[in-house]
Parts: structure tokens; sequence; C-alpha cells
């Protein structure tokens, strides 16, 4: 079998591994696609630290070549394997592909039946890469029990915040996405988002000018390439109200709480939405989002290191990724 495999911060290899025996229990999968993620850049450049060897990969997709006779999981089948899963043992009790174990960067892997999900015809292998922007954003509207008509301010941009702003549309409420970002902006513009503003000192008066002189009903950090102060959602919002801090991975935060324990503010904090895959994968089939303001971009397996390297280069000098799916093909 062939991995990735991460030998010290910088450097990655491909190598040789013993190949997998598959168990009564377990499901083999080939990776055909992976995706480069803000964890794998993070595991790559040293300031997410893991243990060498190490196999980054977070997000993949593949198709079952070993499965029981009697599974509901069938060979040939086209799937998405889970980023993250349970584990009694594990200090927290979930594995983290790519972050707290071995990742997706190889050609085969062992999966358990409930850690894989077949995706329908309808779900293209782009798409497939969607599931977990998607399943956040499902999981912050049951957190924040956000209901049709409320005004949710996003702070954040990016492709997590474009794609739960119209999780929230889908669900009726009404988004406000603040970023700084002029380009992020208009993305959203074309993606259907109405309400784009500046995170700047105009954005308290325009929450009131669309509330009708009210606060938001909610509100939602987004702590990926986010540098804004995190406190200054609270003054945004109602009282009463909820409030979500989201990240793709463990990020130290400091937050200033003053302001949200006079106003019994209720604060979500957000990492993975495991239990809401099967949702996104629904939602996706049924064309529910849109992902062409975001180009993707296909690799042979070989670019792996260039590709990591280019893009540790980019978050050094800009401090954010570039906002576009770079996706390896993994044939060996």
């Amino acid at each position: 079998m062939k991995v990735w495999q991460l030998a010290y911060p910088h450097n990655i290899q491909r190598v040789t591994a013993p190949d997998l025996k598959r168990s009564d229990d377990k499901v083999k999968v080939k990776i055909t696609k992976a995706l480069i993620s803000e964890t794998d850049v993070a595991v790559y450049n040293g300031s997410l630290k893991v243990k060498a060897p190490f196999i980054p990969g977070r997000f993949a997709i593949g198709q079952v070549t070993e499965a029981d006779e009697n599974s509901f999981i069938h060979k040939g089948e086209r799937v998405y394997l889970a980023g993250v899963t349970e584990d009694e043992l594990a200090p927290d009790g979930l594995r983290i592909a790519g972050e707290t174990v071995d990742g997706f960067y190889r050609d085969f892997v062992l999966a358990g039946i409930n850690d894989v999900y077949p995706l329908p015809p309808s779900v293209s292998d782009e798409a497939a890469f969607l599931i977990d922007a998607v399943a956040l954003a499902e999981h912050v509207v049951e957190e924040m029990h956000v209901e049709a008509g409320q005004h949710i301010l996003v702070l954040g941009g990016g492709l997590y915040g474009n794609i739960l702003c119209q999780i929230l549309i889908y669900h009726r409420a009404v988004p406000i996405l603040a970023d700084n970002n002029a380009e992020r902006l208009a993305r959203a513009k074309k993606s259907g988002i109405y309400y784009t503003y500046p995170n700047d000192d105009t954005l308290k008066h325009n929450v009131l000018s669309i509330t009708g002189g009210k606060l938001a009903d909610g509100a939602v950090y987004l702590a990926y390439a986010n540098r804004c102060d995190p406190a200054i959602i609270f003054p945004l919002v109602k009282r009463d109200s909820y409030v979500a801090f989201c990240s793709l991975m463990s990020k130290s935060l400091q937050v200033n709480l003053e302001y949200a324990m006079k106003n019994n503010v209720t604060i979500k904090g957000i990492t993975e939405s495991r239990e809401f895959v099967s949702t996104a994968i629904n939602i996706l089939a049924n064309k529910a989002v849109s992902f062409t303001e975001f180009p993707f971009r296909s690799y042979r397996e070989e670019e792996l290191p260039a590709l990591l390297k280019k893009q540790t280069e980019s978050y050094e000098n800009s401090g954010a990724l570039p906002e576009q799916f770079d996706i390896v093909k993994f044939i060996f």
C-alpha cells in the first residue's frame, strides 16, 4: 500500500506501507479523491502538532473494494468517508482523521460500516466535498434553534460562511453576512445572499436598518481565517439570543464575555458535525446549495507536496488559504 507520510513539518513523501487486511466489521475503501483543507496545511507546516510519522488528509471520497456479503454497504459503491468518528479510548471520545489519527492521503483505508456514506448519483464528487460545510451549517441551525424569519449575523465570508448563509436561507431565515474581503462579499451576492456588508464601524447601523431598529436574533463567528475580535459579535445580538463559535479544528480564542453575560447570551462551540452528514448529503442531492462561485482544481497525487507548500506560503503571506477546492486524484 502507498501512503503520503509526513516525516516532519514541510516534509511529506510517498512511502510503502503494509497492506490492510479487512476484519468482519469493516469495509475496505480505495481512496479516489482527497481535498487539501485547512487542517492538512496546519499539519504540514507544523502549526498543528502531530506525532510523526503521520498521514494527513481530513476529507476524502472513495470506492468500496471489500465488504461483507450481507452488509448494506456494497462493493463498488462510491462513498464519502467520515472525517470524525467515535472512539471511547480517545481523550475526547473522537478520532479526527488527519489531526489525531492518520488521515486519507493514501490509496486504501479500513472503515466501520457506519463511517462511510454512500453517495447518490445526483451528488457529484465536487459536491461531496461540501458535505462538511453543509453539515456544520445544519448543526448551527439546530444548536441555535433558528426559526423562519430570524435575522442571523454571520461573521466570516469564506466557503463555510457562504454555505452557512445559503442553508439559513434554505430554512427561511435571513442571513446577514459581514466580512472585510470585497471578493468574498461579491461571491456571496452571486450565490444569492442578499445582505452582505463590511465588518467595520457601520455594521451595527446596517444590522439595525435591516431588522427595523432591532438587533440580530443570533450570530455565528467563523474562526477559520477570521481575525476580528470575537467579542464584537455580542453587542450586535438581542438579549437571550444564541451565538455560535465555529471552527474546522481546535483553535485558541480569547473572548471577552462581559457583554454576553450581562445580556444572558447562550454560547455554543462547534468544531465537528458528524451527526449531520446524512442530512447534508440529502440537501446536496436536492441541489439546495450553489457552489458555482468557488473554483475546483484537480491535480495528480504526485503534486501533493508542491500544493501543500504553495498553500502554506499563501497562508503565511496573507493569513488565509486560497478560496478554491484543490482536489487530489489518488491513482497509484
